[in-house]
């Protein structure tokens, strides 16, 4: 329900993000740790990185390419 918002509490669900069956791409393992290690270093070195506009406000590209059109942030140093 509702896919169009961010939820991170959301349950895993079966989207297709890399393929399915004989042409899941073999570099997904790798891809989702190289971005749960991007995105874990940023916020824990950048404590003062927020969302720039409310989460509703993010527009979502549409199709099988799934992600925001742009993400609006704001910096501040020393958080």
């Amino acid at each position: 329900p509702d896919p169009d918002r961010l939820d991170i509490t959301r349950r895993d669900n079966a989207h297709l993000a890399f393929g399915h069956g004989i042409h899941y791409c073999l570099g997904a393992p790798l891809a989702r740790l190289e971005g749960e290690i991007a995105i874990g270093t940023a916020l824990r070195r950048l404590p003062g990185l927020a969302l720039a506009v409310r989460p509703e406000e993010i527009a979502w590209r549409p199709g099988g390419l799934r992600g925001p059109e742009s993400l609006p942030v704001t910096f501040v140093p020393g958080g």
